[in-house]
Order: C-alpha cells, then structure tokens, then sequence
C-alpha cells in the first residue's frame, strides 16, 4: 500500500515535541492536566513535562531527579505527581514514591517504605511490605500522613487500574472478528489493506481508527477520524517503520483526541 494524503479538517489543539522519546502519558482526573514521561535513550535521561489541556500551555518541561533514568510515573492527582524508582536495576520492580508539586515542581515528600498501589474513591492506598506481608495504608498525597491502614484491602478498594478522564480505544489483533469487520470497512471504502492489528473507538459522533499496514516492506501505523456520515476529517501517517504494534496508540481526553507523533511529538486534535 502506498503513503495516504494528509487530510486535516480538525482544529489543532497543543503540539508538544521533545528530544527524547514519548514512554508514558498520565492525567489528573479532576484538571486538564496532562503529564508527559520522556526517555533520551543517548543521554541516557529520564525527564517529565506537564501540559494544561485546556489552555493549551507546557507548564514546565526538562524536570529531571537524581535518580534520572530508573524512574517512572505512577499518577498525577490533586496537582501533586507521584513517581517511583526502581532501586535493583537487575530486578526493576518500582519501589519508593517520590511527591513532586506540580505548580512549584518542588519535591513534597518521598520514602522508600511506602509502593503506589492504586487511587480509588479519591483515596491514595500504597502498600508497606513488613516481615509478615503487605500492610494496606491510605495516604494524603500531598503530606503523606497516614489515614487508614488495612491488613487485607477491603473489597470497595479493589484494584481498577481505571483512569475514567482518558478514554482509550479498542484494541482488535487480526485474529478476531472485530478486526475483519473493521477491516472490510477500510477496503470497500478507501481500498486500504490493514495488518496484524487496529485501534478503534467511537466517540461522539466520530469513528477514530488507528490501522497498521505495510509498505515496501515496512510496518507503518496511520490515524484516521472519520465524521457520522463516514467523511474523513483527519487521516496521517503516525509511525514508520516499526518493529512491532503498539497497544493504545491514541487516546480522548477532555473532548480532545491525543495521539504521539513519530515518538517525539505529541498532538491533539479538537471535536
């Protein structure tokens, strides 16, 4: 198959490129707030950058730690940022948390007694391993002082791993038959030949698909958004020459539609 023609007939909301390479996006589930982890594999470097939605604005970009490459985001909520390290490098398992201030990008707090477990009902539980297992705490993230402590977690704070503002796509491999039918879409209509996977997701009145395909022998991933009537109203090339699929390769947030360019760009897109 060969490249499309950019079509673009959204407005364009923020455009945010970076040295490194784009490795993880996390959002404040109460705020515009997006923030960005990025990995310079040359320099060896791990750096952050939060991002108002909203308006459109980098609050800040290039916060590094010490520690600046075993070190990774586990959420960002009531405008603090939590991360955590990974202290045996053999073993990278993440241990510790580290509270930054989103607004003063001053480090709150941090412990190596304490790992991030899940945020639910607003309630920040973490775990603190003992000799005889993990003891269960509720913590307020801005002071880390503790507010309950479980033995066995009740059942209401079971693990979601929900993010409820960030919507993210369906992920069909080739094998199903969400994938044929998406498939056979994209070939009546636009003569288009699709592989191994598909990212598809109907929000509002739009269909976003997010198709790979092949090209002089290349993987390539390209995103298209199409209106209620089928008209294209966004369809460009997003990654070349890939060594494999990637889960997520799109996401909605706050009425907009994000997506990563070329590893190194992240853009979004209004409705």
């Amino acid at each position: 198959m060969m490249d499309i023609t950019p079509i673009n007939h959204l407005q364009e909301g923020i455009g945010f490129e970076t040295q490194g390479k784009i490795w993880k996006i996390i959002a404040d589930q109460n705020a515009s707030l997006l923030v960005v982890q990025i990995r310079d594999g040359e320099a060896y470097q791990t750096s952050f950058a939060a991002i108002e939605t909203q308006k459109q604005v980098v609050l800040w970009k290039n916060f590094t730690l010490e520690e600046n490459w075993w070190v990774g985001m586990s959420l960002v909520h009531q405008n603090v940022l939590l991360l955590h390290t990974y202290p045996d490098t053999q073993k990278p398992q993440p241990q510790g948390l580290i509270a930054v201030d989103i607004t003063s990008q001053e480090i709150l707090w941090q412990t190596e007694e304490l790992n991030f477990y899940e945020a639910i009902h607003d309630k920040i539980v973490v775990t603190s391993p003992t000799t005889s297992g993990d003891f269960y705490l509720t913590i307020n993230i801005k002071t880390r002082k503790v507010l309950e402590r479980f033995q066995e977690l009740p059942p209401e704070f079971a693990r979601k791993n929900e993010n409820k503002s960030m919507i993210f796509p369906f992920h069909y491999q080739d094998e199903t038959a969400y994938f044929q039918t998406v498939a056979i879409f994209l070939k009546k209509k636009f003569n288009l030949q699709i592989v191994q996977a598909v990212d598809y997701l109907e929000y509002d009145n739009f269909i976003i698909i997010s198709y790979f395909y092949e090209n002089a022998g290349e993987l390539m991933n390209n995103l298209m958004v199409l209106d209620h009537n089928g008209a294209v109203l966004f369809h460009q090339n997003i990654e070349k020459q890939l060594t494999g699929i990637g889960l997520d390769t799109f996401f909605v947030f706050k009425n907009e539609l994000f997506f990563v360019k070329h590893k190194a760009l992240l853009q979004s897109l209004k409705f």
